[in-house]
């Protein structure tokens, strides 16, 4: 098994792994190459060749990411539960912060008038 670009084996970014068996009786081998440094409209130039003893056609896979399939970590998409999660938690803290914010001004408005109505009284009382 090895990579082709433009028809050519390539040995540049590969990297060769072992042959293991399968419970079946078959194998699996993998032949990693690096695309970090290949820009998407390039990915049709590669081909992964399989060469099988005693079978004449080799097969000849084209590079598709549609056709990619890892074992390795990939970042999967927000679920959209979590998504709405997300949304309803936020929410209800911009609203626990308003219900607060609201409940503070008024008793510090309170506090205001209490104050404003006893200097109000004293003043009264102190010029009759």
């Amino acid at each position: 098994m090895f990579w082709r670009r433009d028809g050519e084996q390539t040995h540049e970014d590969v990297d060769h792994g072992e042959i293991l068996p399968n419970p079946d009786g078959t194998f699996q081998m993998r032949v990693h190459l690096d695309l970090s440094s290949v820009t998407a409209q390039d990915w049709s130039r590669y081909e992964c060749v399989f060469e099988l003893s005693g079978v004449k056609d080799d097969v000849i896979t084209k590079l598709d990411r549609a056709e990619i399939r890892t074992n390795q970590h990939q970042d999967k998409p927000v679920s959209p539960t979590s998504a709405l999660v997300s949304v309803v938690v936020v929410v209800v803290v911009v609203l626990v912060v308003i219900v607060f914010g609201v409940m503070f001004y008024k008793r510090k408005a309170a506090d205001a008038d209490a104050n404003t109505g006893s200097e109000l009284l004293e003043k009264l009382s102190a010029g009759t």
